[in-house]
Formats: structure tokens, C-alpha cells, sequence
């Protein structure tokens, strides 16, 4: 959809890049127009304790991050975190507890806003250049950690799309709330969801590149994936999470928790108790 966008548009546009990227952002709208709005620090965290960055990313954005180091040493690694669709974007991870965790267990944790949410610029559709560039970004910085990601929902979706890029950083990659493909997830808004078919029929082969159940077949050797799906949740229910696991290859490293009670995205506060020592576990492991 993107893609097309950007041909189509392109010739209207005389190709000039600030009228290709507001043609974008019409075609976001239908799916994240309320959550395009100004971006709040999450209350009750202390900004002080954070390092802003900015990263560069493929999808020629400038993505807005916050950084912060363990006070463990040696640190274990770096955790990515990829958050899903909300005005919170990156502050979802420091005000639900997951980098106070993160950070206790001995992790570096670096949470970004992919490009039209937060704080960062607005571009085109290319959400998995940015996982791979802020993943990229944190090997270069600490070189010799390994690099995981924590995802759910929307970042667990584009962190699997992100899966047959040459240059993927991951090792650990936990996606929690990961539906199989965007029509499955956006049936029921109609007219996002009519917005959505349309684009698959305009850009087929741009549509394809965003379904984390084709792009994992191509999951990379060297990483490992921890599937969390909940009875609880009505937007990816446990069957999503069946669907993916029978897309990755034979023998990849795939795991799977599935939690009794928890909504949409929020295992870590409804069911800590299953989905904290679980994650813990997948991070920690060999």
C-alpha cells in the first residue's frame, strides 16, 4: 500500500519528498489517526534516569528513543523494545513495568516510537527498517552484548516482517499479541479494514511483506522467538498464535506461552506471575 502510494502520488507530487510523506500520513489515518497526537512522558517515571536518542532509519525517519543501562554488571545484553499501537508508543514499556524488569535482570533497555508514532517523524510504511535500525544501532554501540527485542501487538508484527531482512539483529525476540496477517487483526474496524483490502489489490506485492506469517518462514537461523497469545485476548486470540507456529520453519527455535486471563498486550500486568518468569527464562537461556 505504501508502495503504491508512493508511485501514484509521486508523479502528482512532482516527486517532492514533504508531499510524498503527507500522502502517507492520509493513508495512516484510517488505521492510527488517534494515535497521531502529541507524545507525553509517562507519568510516575523519572525522565532524568533516561538518554534521549535519535536513530536513522531505512525508512528514512528520524525514530525518537530512550535508552538506559543496567546498573548490573556485567550487563547481560540490550533489549529492544518494540511497542504496539497507542498514544503511549515507547512509554508503554516504562510506565507498565517491563524496563523496570528488564533493567533489575540486567538488561540495557531501548524503547523507540516507530516512524509516525511518538515522537518520530511521520514517513512512508516501512515499519521493520526502523526494528532493524534501532537494533542495528544498539549492536553499534554495544558491541559483544547480544541484542533482543521485547514486541507485542504492532511491534511483534513488524519485528517478524522484519525477519527475512539480511541485516535482522535479534538473537531473543519475544511478540506477544502477534496476529498472523493485518486483516485478521483489523476486521473488526470496517472501514480501516476496506481501506486495508483495497491496498492489497493496488500493491499486492507491498502487502505481502507485511505478514509476519509468510515473513517468518524466513525466520533467520540464529534467533530465537517466544510466542505469547492469551485466551483472554479478543483482538489475537491463541489461534494467531497457532497460525504462526505452523508458518516457521521445521526445526526453528520457537516457543510458545499461552496466558488464561490477560488482554490484549498486557500479560505482564494481569498474569505476572506466568508471563514475568517466562520471559526471565527466554532471556536468559543458552
Amino acid at each position: 500500500m505504501g508502495e503504491y502510494a508512493g508511485r501514484g502520488w509521486g508523479a502528482l507530487t512532482g516527486g517532492h519528498a514533504g508531499a510524498r510523506w503527507f500522502w502517507h500520513r492520509q493513508l495512516k489515518k484510517p488505521f492510527f489517526g488517534r494515535f497521531m497526537k502529541p507524545w507525553r512522558w509517562p507519568g510516575a517515571v523519572d525522565a532524568a534516569l533516561w538518554l534521549r536518542v535519535q536513530i536513522a532509519s531505512g525508512s528514512q525517519a528520524r525514530l525518537a528513543a530512550v535508552l538506559r543501562e543496567t546498573r548490573l554488571l556485567p550487563a547481560r545484553g540490550v533489549v529492544v523494545c518494540a511497542h504496539p499501537m497507542g498514544l503511549a508508543s515507547k512509554g508503554f514499556w516504562l510506565r507498565n513495568g517491563h524496563a523496570a524488569r528488564l533493567l533489575e535482570a540486567g538488561f540495557h533497555v531501548l524503547a523507540f516510537d516507530f516512524n509516525g508514532f511518538g515522537e518520530s517523524e511521520s514517513t512512508n510504511f516501512d515499519w521493520p527498517a526502523d526494528v532493524v535500525a534501532v537494533g542495528q544501532w544498539a549492536r553499534q554501540r554495544y558491541p559483544g552484548l547480544p541484542v533482543h527485542a521485547l514486541t507485542a501487538s504492532f511491534g511483534a508484527m513488524n519485528i517478524i516482517n522484519a525477519m527475512p531482512r539480511a541485516d535482522f539483529p535479534f538473537e531473543r525476540i519475544v511478540a506477544e499479541g502477534c496476529a498472523p496477517n493485518l486483516p485478521m487483526f483489523w476486521k473488526a474496524y470496517p472501514f480501516a479494514h476496506a481501506v486495508l483490502q483495497l491496498g492489497r489489490h493496488l500493491a499486492p506485492t507491498a502487502e505481502r511483506r507485511l505478514r509476519p506469517e509468510l515473513a517468518i518462514r524466513q525466520m533467520p537461523a540464529g534467533s530465537r522467538l517466544l510466542l505469547i497469545h492469551s485466551r483472554g485476548d479478543r483482538w489475537t486470540p491463541v489461534a494467531h498464535g497457532d497460525r504462526l507456529a505452523a508458518a516457521a520453519p521445521a526445526g526453528a527455535a520457537v516457543m510458545r506461552l499461552t496466558l488464561e486471563r490477560a488482554d490484549h498486550t498486557h500479560g505482564l500486568r494481569d498474569e505476572p506471575e506466568a508471563w514475568w518468569p517466562a520471559v526471565r527464562d527466554f532471556l536468559f537461556s543458552a
